[in-house]
């Protein structure tokens, strides 16, 4: 494909205007609005009173010396979203490299790095699920690129143990990516035997269920109290004290207050949610309250919408294709994405989970994409304008929110123990 010198222009101004727009969002999450309090708490507990979930987290930091600990906590905390960028490179390389370079490719690779789960999501949000992110891109593209059977159940077979492994540092993992996980494999494999298909999906998804479902029966309840005493004491950046009130977010942002906790303080809050039941989970939720759950779960399904729209109308390759391929075969996806009703009833980051189904679909139906005849056709002026326009909208870091709203709010987000 030959571009246009005009077209060649107008995509190297997108290029050069989302990379300053992400070293801007980054420079302001590392030196503005510093979220670092909220993602380590995915990293204060571990085993050091027996097995409790989340507890593989705590286990990587305790490598380290203890002098060291909040270097290796960050480290630890950084390295799901190095991950995942790197993730999202090898998947703009496959955009762009398989098949025919056309103008239709050129939008999807751009497109990736603005989706509402891509590069803001990691800088703003870089918690332990990057991790199952990056896997489930990973198992997509060796789906994509490989035809026989045995690499396609061997990758199967080492999404599922990564995934299993995640579980201990999060329990939600499994759920969050068993959609992708299934919608891969029937659409990316899909000359491949029922047989093989079904092999391929019970090794993919059944380890991580198992690991989730022996969290929950063996996971200890008891042992907050203890988990806290161990955490150092250290003030560190909290944007969230500050955020009572628009005047001290102005002054927070401006740098002309500081905002800070205790890190042991703030952690030790976090960790005793980890003795809390299912029951005590289902109730923090209904407190929330309907406006706010509502509206953080129009928000998801407004991401959803304009994501699964995005990527059909920029290939050319109409969603309903995408649906077709799975047709006779949606029981599994349903059951996928009934599971992540668990996610909706004991946690309030409905808009969260949204982003993550948003990634199961979007990733597999990119990957389709590119291998499509359409993707082939010279975009018209019209959908070069509205590519141009629809950039614009998602290069706005929405994807990173969790919920709208809520009672502590946003003083002390609930969503760290999530």
């Amino acid at each position: 494909m030959q571009l246009s010198t005009q077209h060649a222009r107008t995509y190297a101004l997108v290029v050069i205007g989302l990379v300053g727009w992400e070293l801007a969002c980054l420079y302001f999450v590392l030196f503005v609005y510093r979220t670092d309090i909220y993602s380590l708490s995915y990293y204060a507990a571990n085993y050091n009173f027996g097995f409790v979930r989340r507890g593989l987290g705590g286990e990587l930091v305790r490598i380290f010396p203890g002098g060291d600990y909040f270097t290796a906590a960050y480290a630890v905390m950084w390295l799901p979203a190095v991950a995942w960028l790197i993730a999202l490179c090898l998947l703009i390389l496959t955009i762009l490299s398989k098949g025919i370079r056309s103008e239709r490719r050129i939008m999807l690779a751009l497109l990736v790095a603005i989706l509402p789960f891509s590069l803001t999501y990691a800088m703003f949000s870089p918690r332990p699920e990057l991790w199952g992110m990056s896997a489930l891109a990973g198992l997509g593209m060796a789906l994509t690129w490989t035809r026989k059977t045995r690499p396609r159940i061997a990758f199967s077979a080492l999404y599922g143990v990564a995934i299993a492994s995640l579980a201990l540092v999060h329990e939600a993992i499994p759920l969050e990516f068993a959609l992708g996980a299934v919608l891969a494999i029937i659409v990316l494999a899909k000359d491949a035997t029922p047989a093989v298909r079904r092999i391929c999906t019970a090794l993919a998804v059944v380890p991580g269920i198992v690991t989730m479902l022996l969290l929950a029966w063996l996971g200890r309840r008891d042992v907050a109290t203890q988990l806290c005493a161990q955490l150092p004491h250290r003030m560190v950046d909290d944007p969230y004290v500050a955020l009572t009130s628009r005047q001290k977010t102005l002054d927070y942002l401006l740098g002309r207050v500081e905002s800070r906790s205790d890190y042991h303080d703030f952690e030790c809050k976090v960790i005793s949610q980890l003795d809390r039941s299912v029951t005590d989970a289902i109730g923090s939720v209904t407190r929330v309250g309907f406006v706010p759950l509502g509206a953080s779960f129009i928000l998801g399904v407004l991401m959803f919408a304009g994501s699964i729209w995005a990527i059909g109308y920029f290939s050319g390759v109409p969603v309903r294709h995408f649906l077709r391929e799975a047709q006779g075969r949606l029981v599994l996806p349903a059951l996928a994405l009934a599971s992540m009703a668990l996610l909706f009833v004991t946690a309030s980051d409905w808009t969260r989970w949204w982003v993550l189904i948003t990634f199961d679909v979007a990733v597999v139906y990119l990957l389709y994409a590119i291998d499509r005849p359409q993707i082939e056709q010279a975009p018209s002026r019209r959908t070069l304008a509205a590519f141009i326009a629809v950039v614009v909208v998602l290069a706005i870091p929405t994807g990173h929110t969790s919920h709208v709203g809520g009672p502590g709010l946003p003083s002390a987000p609930p969503a760290a123990a999530r």
